[in-house]
């Protein structure tokens, strides 16, 4: 009780009698390099195909309030206009705080050298609200922080902007900005804050293992205040089962895998806690679980010669 009573006291804390709060709001997943279109908008259309994904992260569970995080993309083509669209449907729990976002992104793509480049523009609304009617005071006295608290919301308008460069089987990157118009609400005493995203995978090909392929990839987020790395590499066997494993620098460390069935791709990974804090709360780690499909389109477009346009 007593460490429940700490935990509701904290997390309020975070967003009541504070000037300001700047928080970076671009999505966590440990499957990142899968779910690009979810902080690039240059990526909508890349797939040659109608690109549906859903991933779910459940981040250090046993704790009330852990974060939780949903995202969903949809992404396709307009072959006429060597352009794609795309919708994303992201949604953040953590404590008291649910932030969910719904963005519209469009992307112009063409070619340059051996590869496609996209260049994209997403806007879309942020929801934001703060349900301390679900706050229980400690049954010991009142809670100062918590008394005579209600539902607090507002709605944000947010723009980004992206570039990503891709030579079919060989590598991708990609740059983009979130958060581009720090929006700040009033009844929240929130700011949003310009987010740079970097990313990068390349494919090795090792001669004595034909039938491996080697993916090592990156992403590197910053406000320009704080940054996070991952460091990720994925071993994918006959094109059809892949596994790896995923850092977090200082953070976490994850465990992949997954498959894939016909147009289907399913994949799991588990976070082990690396960071000495969070060890020896003796909290548990995180789980996340995606699926992504794709529905094959046969158009006329740029020329593009994807050989296994599922992956990556």
């Amino acid at each position: 009780m007593i460490l429940k009573t700490r935990h509701i006291t904290f997390v309020a804390s975070l967003f009541v009698g504070l000037p300001v709060v700047y928080a970076q709001q671009q999505p966590q997943f440990s499957h990142y390099m899968f779910t690009t279109m979810l902080f690039n908008p240059a990526y909508a259309g890349f797939q040659n195909a109608i690109d549906a994904t859903l991933i779910h992260r459940q981040q250090w569970y046993g704790l009330d309030g852990a974060p939780q995080t949903t995202g969903v993309s949809v992404s396709a083509p307009i072959a006429m206009i060597n352009s794609g669209i795309g919708v994303t449907l992201t949604s953040d729990r953590i404590g008291f705080f649910n932030n969910t976002n719904v963005n519209l992104a469009y992307s112009y793509q063409f070619s340059i050298g051996e590869g496609t480049l996209g260049v994209g523009l997403q806007a879309g609304l942020r929801d934001n609200r703060l349900k301390l009617t679900d706050a229980k005071p400690p049954t010991e006295g009142p809670d100062p922080v918590l008394t005579n608290k209600e539902d607090v919301s507002d709605m944000l308008f947010a723009l980004a902007a992206g570039v990503y460069y891709k030579i079919p089987d060989r590598y991708e990157v990609g740059l983009s900005m979130g958060d581009l118009n720090e929006a700040q609400s009033d009844n929240l005493a929130y700011q949003t804050k310009r987010c740079l995203n970097i990313t990068g995978n390349y494919r090795l090909n090792v001669d004595m293992l034909p039938n491996m392929d080697f993916v090592p990839s990156t992403l590197i987020k910053t406000d320009f205040v704080s940054t996070q790395i991952d460091l990720s590499l994925i071993g994918l066997y006959n094109k059809t089962y892949w596994g790896g494993l995923s850092y977090r620098w200082k953070s976490d460390l994850a465990i992949l895998g997954g498959a894939f069935i016909k147009q289907v791709q399913v994949g799991i990974a588990y976070d082990l806690a690396v960071s000495s804090m969070i060890r020896s709360s003796k909290i548990g780690g995180g789980f996340e679980v995606f699926v992504k499909y794709n529905f094959n389109l046969s158009v006329d477009r740029l020329p593009k010669s994807y050989k296994n346009s599922r992956f990556l």
